[in-house]
């Protein structure tokens, strides 16, 4: 036995992707009485079913609970994908919690993951524009779908309220669960009636939208004398009050920490050490056992932690037995760790074993062999390697795929925003991306949008996956700040919002390039001259003052020293018809374009190229052939006298050199 610590020692049992029979729900509650675990967070609705009878809406179970082949990988496509729980039978289940000494806190989903719910109810769904709909329908595989209540409609929160009224008096404990993660905001920034909402609350986005509508829920609750639990991404939205609870999964922490700062409490599930749906050679129990007991992010705040909540979602748990070997020993690990003894490795794995054997001595239910329970590096690589073939397997890989495309989507169409990009150009964008991903025709000309938005899918993946991933938010957003920079240089030249830097992505996913300060520097490997330099790009709003040139090289020093160092030493050099020798007979002496030229040392004169057209005069590229060199505006005096000179058959041209002196 062990003593008990948190006052939230609990897991949470996802039945939606596949449905578990109530006498195997029994199986588990008696299990975790055996562990000490207290609570059983019942996750009932989401895109894939909906498995609560609600007597009010009874297609919510006739059509959200019903679905055909279903493609998650490495599971059975046909079988436990339909199926629901009356309310005698969740009566029954929660009688028998009960008298285990376990709570059960049930989900209901909202906004997002409501693909179930809107298939039965479709018009509590967003509209297509004016007079168009969405596709409502149960969804048939894993991922993260755009399927959202329209937080437009008054009957919305009617419904819900009505849901809950039916929740609640079926489960008469503290709190309920009500998701608010994964909301991906597409459909809503394409529904009149959200867009009517936001403006009519005064709201400034459907960050803020989402969180009015949680809000309504959690007041509603609290009348109800109960809790409200959110995943912590509804804190993206903004501060929540004290009736509410969070459930920390992944990210967010800052807002975690400032709404424990406000008195907030907090339910641990972090992803990389208390998912037991995950492969073993992802968390294994020494894992579990290496997990600090406070979290980094909550020092000095641990009465603020309610307690650990393991999750066990069902792509790939299509019967009790694989779901007992997925759960055990590693719920019982966290069992002990919640405890607070604080043992030895050794001690630990034995008093893991000890709680093991109990538990399949009085529920018959079997984990995972100890050799799984600290794996070594090489044998947990290939367990997460087959993890992931696993999910990509046969069907699945298609829908998999798809799902990620519509998640890149939505977070490119968020970044794009967050630059002050105009909405409308980036709702253009995503349409054509949105019909690609559909298989469908996209539009014939859209400006270049669609292109923008692909570019700034693999720019938003980077950033959370890839080679962006560490560099500091300022640099980040700096340099993305290129885009809607080239939108304005677009609209100068041709009067109209567009893009046409194609392959600007290729220099961005591996993290290639920064804006710091006035210049951006890219790191090129291999060129002419062989050997490694960093390059030197004076992007169009750049200020050619001395002062902010070496204040961005000193900054640019300092970044390369820490996050590239062998990058450090680079040559730094520049290509650009700002360093043309020409300029020296078109501008005055003392100019800053002329002072700017006065730092790099030529490398070599590129005579022929006409880059300046654009700068100086916004003819853009695919403006040049046929160019009536006769029209162009004589505005500048440096515009006069380079027009005077292609006049005369000469081009401005360009150089590369390389820095050799400070600005």
């Amino acid at each position: 036995m062990h003593k008990i610590d948190h006052e939230h020692r609990g897991f949470m049992l996802d039945v939606c992707r596949h449905f578990m029979p109530p006498d195997e729900i029994k199986k588990l509650l008696q299990a975790a009485a055996v562990l000490k675990l207290n609570r059983m967070h019942w996750h009932l609705t989401d895109d894939q079913g909906w498995r609560i009878e609600i007597g009010k809406y009874p297609l919510l179970t006739e059509k959200g609970a019903m679905r055909g082949s279903s493609f998650f990988g490495g599971t059975p496509e046909t079988e436990r994908n339909s199926g629901f729980y009356t309310r005698e039978e969740i009566r029954e289940i929660v009688a028998y919690a009960r008298d285990l000494g376990i709570e059960i806190i049930p989900e209901i989903e909202i906004p997002g993951h409501a693909a179930a719910m809107l298939a039965a109810y479709p018009h509590l769904g967003c509209r297509r524009g004016e007079t168009g709909h969405w596709e409502e329908k149960v969804e048939i595989s894993g991922g993260i779908f755009p399927a959202l209540v329209c937080a437009g409609k008054e009957e919305t929160l009617d419904f819900l309220k009505d849901v809950l009224d039916e929740v609640t008096e079926l489960f008469p404990f503290p709190s309920v669960h009500i998701g608010g993660d994964e909301a991906l905001k597409f459909r809503w920034r394409r529904c009149p009636d959200c867009q009517r909402r936001i403006r009519e609350t005064g709201l400034q986005s459907e960050d803020d939208l989402q969180r009015r509508l949680l809000m309504q829920i959690g007041e509603y609750l609290a009348g109800k004398g109960r809790k409200t639990i959110v995943w912590n991404d509804v804190l993206a939205g903004g501060p929540l009050p004290a009736h509410f609870i969070v459930q920390q999964w992944m990210g967010g922490r800052e807002e975690t920490l400032a709404f424990m700062k406000n008195g907030g409490t907090v339910i641990r599930s972090d992803t990389g050490s208390f998912y037991l749906d995950y492969c073993y050679g992802r968390i294994d129990v020494k894992r579990i056992y290496e997990t600090p007991r406070v979290p980094e992010y909550a020092k000095g705040m641990e009465k603020q932690i309610l307690g650990v909540e393991c999750p066990l979602w069902t792509e790939r748990i299509a019967s009790l037995e694989r779901a007992a070997w997925q759960l055990f020993p590693r719920l019982a690990a966290a069992s002990l760790k919640m405890s607070g003894e604080d043992l030895p490795w050794e001690t630990f794995r034995e008093k893991v074993k000890t709680l093991e054997a109990e538990l399949e001595a009085k529920t018959g239910l079997k984990g995972a062999p100890e050799e799984l329970w600290d794996m070594d590096p090489e044998a947990a690589e290939a367990d997460r390697r087959a993890e992931q073939e696993t999910i990509f397997s046969g069907k699945a890989e298609a829908y998999e795929r798809k799902e990620r495309m519509i998640v890149s989507l939505d977070a490119a169409e968020r970044l794009a925003e967050s630059l002050g990009i105009d909405r409308a150009f980036v709702l253009k964008g995503g349409d054509s991306v949105w019909a690609e991903i559909q298989g469908m025709e996209a539009p014939d000309n859209d400006d270049g949008a669609g292109i923008l938005i692909r570019q700034l899918m693999i720019a938003a993946d980077s950033r959370k996956y890839g080679a962006w991933k560490d560099i500091p938010e300022e640099i980040w957003m700096e340099t993305m700040k290129c885009f809607p920079r080239f939108i304005a240089e677009h609209r100068r030249s041709y009067g109209r919002d567009g893009f046409d830097r194609y392959g600007w992505t290729t220099r961005q996913i591996g993290a290639k390039l920064f804006r710091i300060g006035e210049l951006e520097y890219e790191m090129t490997d291999e060129n002419e001259r062989g050997r490694k330099e960093i390059g030197l790009h004076i992007p169009s709003d750049a200020r050619l003052e001395a002062d902010r040139l070496n204040d961005s090289l000193r900054e640019a020093d300092a970044f390369f020293r820490t996050y590239y160092p062998e990058w450090a030493d680079a040559p730094r050099t520049c290509e650009s018809w700002l360093l043309s020798p020409v300029l020296k007979e078109l501008l005055p002496e003392g100019s800053r374009i002329l002072k700017f030229q006065d730092a790099f040392d030529l490398l070599e004169t590129l005579p022929e190229d006409d880059a300046a057209l654009e700068w100086v005069f916004y003819v853009a590229e695919g403006q040049r052939e046929g160019l009536d060199i006769r029209g162009l505006p004589e505005n500048t005096s440096l515009q006069r006298k380079m027009k005077a000179m292609m006049l005369k058959g000469r081009k401005p041209g360009a150089a590369a050199g390389e820095l050799k002196r400070q600005f």
